[in-house]
């Protein structure tokens, strides 16, 4: 599947425009995962993972009164045009309903990340200007530590950065803070 297709399946089926924001976020973040796990990394899979950060929420607005199938339906839409390992990576992002344990970097970088862009973007709308340039690692990190603050960033999801990737924190934050920067005029922020 090309990007171009994703994008054409995205438009067909999530209608919310945050949400294709946060989609693209994550596509990102995951690129930039990608490069930081992979001393010697390929087009081809860097582009898997990109693919996998698009179209993790495929289905969220369909399955928003059903988040046991959030994942599911994605793979049955998705079959027969995506790698398996792809697929399965989607379908671990939510493990905690669809009981599809991550396995690999990629499956726990998807996780991971899907909670950390929500938490970077409402960081970002609470900053003075609302603009991801000048948002730093910081004060995200002082946002993760309110626990009052975007309650729906699942903080414990977003630092198992550290057991699953070995990434610190800290770290952590700032790549995703800083792939999201760089599309910053694609999220309007």
């Amino acid at each position: 599947m090309t990007k171009e297709e994703a994008l054409q399946l995205l438009s067909q089926n999530v209608k919310n425009p945050n949400l294709v924001k946060h989609m693209l976020s994550t596509e990102a973040v995951m690129k930039a995962l990608y490069l930081r796990l992979n001393p010697q990394p390929n087009t081809e899979t860097l582009n898997d993972w990109a693919m996998v950060g698009l179209l993790h929420d495929l289905d969220y607005e369909l399955c928003k009164d059903h988040p046991e199938k959030h994942g599911l339906t994605s793979r049955d839409m998705l079959s027969g045009k995506l790698d398996p390992t792809l697929i399965y990576a989607i379908v671990a992002h939510n493990y905690k309903f669809t009981k599809a344990e991550p396995k690999s970097l990629m499956d726990w970088s998807i996780s991971c990340c899907d909670e950390l862009t929500g938490l970077i973007i409402a960081s970002t709308l609470i900053s003075p200007d609302k603009k991801l340039a000048t948002v730093t690692p910081d004060f995200v990190f002082n946002r993760f530590k309110e626990k009052s603050f975007a309650k729906g960033a699942n903080r414990d999801q977003i630092k198992m950065c550290e057991e699953k990737l070995q990434i610190p924190l800290n770290e952590f934050i700032t790549i995703g803070l800083s792939a999201m920067q760089k599309i910053a005029p694609d999220l309007g922020l």
